[in-house]
C-alpha cells in the first residue's frame, strides 16, 4: 500500500503526539495512603495491662486524681500524649506505663497492638495490650487515685450497655462571612456516636476505655479461638 507524502506525515505526526501524551500523563508510584484529617487532634497512646491474681487474668485500671483539671475521678488505662521524645506510640505507651505504674520495661511483654481509636472529642489514641509480671506497683499520685483489677473472665458473655452521644456544629470566632452556615447562631446536631459502659462493683468502666476494653475483648478471643 502506497501513501502519498502528506498523509503519512499526518499519519507519523499522530502517532508521535499519542506518545508523548502516554509519556506525559504517566500514572504515580505507589504510595501509603493516609488520612488527611480535619480535626485538630490529639495523638496518644495507652497500654492495655493484664497482670495475674492467684492465677487468674485481670485487668488493671486507673482511677484519675480528682486534683485533675480534665475528666478528674474516670476511669481510664496508663497512657497520655505521643510527645516528640517517643520514636512511636508503642515507647509513649511504655514511657506512660512506666511513670504511672512505677514498672520497668523487663517486667512489660508487649502482646500487640489493637485496633485505633479516633473520638470526636479530638483524641486519636494507639492502643496496646501487653502482660506485667508483676503488681508491685508504684503510683503517681499526681495522676492517679487508685487502681483496680477486673477478672478478664468476668467479661466473659457480657455486652456493655451503649448509649448515643449527640455531635453538634457552630462556626467559631472569626469564621468568614458570605457562607451558608455563616449565619447560624446556636449549635446544629450533625450526628451521633456510640458510647459504652461496663458496670463492675462501683466502678463505671465507659466512653474511650470501655471501647478500648470492648476492643481487646474481640481480637483476644479471635486469637485465643
Amino acid at each position: 500500500m502506497k501513501y502519498r507524502g502528506g498523509c503519512l506525515n499526518g499519519i507519523l505526526f499522530f502517532f508521535a503526539m499519542r506518545r508523548k501524551v502516554m509519556d506525559e500523563f504517566k500514572p504515580w508510584p505507589e504510595r501509603i495512603v493516609r488520612q488527611n484529617p480535619c480535626m485538630n487532634t490529639v495523638l496518644c497512646a495507652v497500654l492495655v495491662p493484664i497482670v495475674r491474681i492467684d492465677g487468674e487474668e485481670h485487668v488493671v485500671f486507673e482511677v484519675r486524681s480528682s486534683k485533675l483539671s480534665w475528666q478528674p475521678g474516670d476511669i481510664c488505662f496508663p497512657g497520655g500524649v505521643i510527645e516528640q521524645r517517643d520514636a512511636s506510640p508503642l515507647e509513649a505507651a511504655l514511657r506512660e506505663t512506666q511513670e504511672e505504674l512505677g514498672v520497668g520495661l523487663p517486667h512489660i511483654r508487649v502482646w500487640g497492638p489493637l485496633d485505633y481509636v479516633e473520638s470526636p472529642v479530638g483524641v486519636k489514641i494507639y492502643p496496646f495490650a501487653a502482660q506485667l509480671d508483676t503488681t508491685n506497683f508504684v503510683v503517681s499520685r499526681g495522676e492517679i487515685d487508685h487502681l483496680f483489677t477486673v477478672p478478664l473472665a468476668w467479661f466473659s458473655g457480657r455486652k456493655p450497655e451503649v448509649a448515643q452521644v449527640e455531635l453538634a456544629t457552630r462556626p467559631g470566632p472569626g469564621f468568614p462571612a458570605g457562607l451558608p452556615v455563616s449565619g447560624q447562631a446556636g449549635w446544629k446536631k450533625r450526628s451521633t456516636y456510640n458510647v459504652l459502659f461496663y458496670y463492675y462493683k462501683e466502678y463505671k468502666i465507659w466512653g474511650i476505655t470501655a471501647q478500648i476494653l470492648d476492643n481487646f475483648l474481640g481480637i483476644r478471643a479471635i486469637i485465643n479461638a
